[in-house]
């Protein structure tokens, strides 16, 4: 018996202690949580903070090609009214120039023309 009794005191104290550590090891568990909770929201803020970012940026993106793109419809515009222009002179030159043969002819038409004719 005299054994069994320092093994059993031993054996409280054991237990005593680890009574003592239970709550400690809760509170590091649960202080570890809290940090590992903070962690995580300062992470998602930062996050956050790059996809509004990455969104300004993305919306600055489109309104440049918006303005590159307005800009060179115009330039085409300019382009293609430049060259409907020239195009209108060419035609009006050509028809001028047809307008003056279809006159000549119609006056020849007046006066009769004689072709050789040769025999066959």
């Amino acid at each position: 018996m005299r054994i069994r009794i320092p093994e059993e005191i031993r054996e409280a104290r054991r237990v005593m202690r680890q009574r003592d550590q239970i709550p400690q090891s809760a509170q590091m568990e649960a202080e570890r949580i809290v940090q590992q909770a903070q962690e995580q929201a300062e992470q998602m803020i930062r996050d956050e903070e790059i996809v509004k970012q990455a969104e300004a940026h993305a919306l600055q993106l489109v309104e440049e090609a918006e303005e590159r793109t307005d800009a060179s419809r115009e330039e085409m515009d300019l382009y293609a009214l430049s060259m409907l222009r020239d195009l209108e002179s060419r035609l009006e030159s050509h028809l001028t120039s047809i307008r003056r043969g279809v006159a000549a002819l119609d006056q020849s038409d007046a006066e009769p023309v004689e072709f050789d004719e040769e025999p066959a």
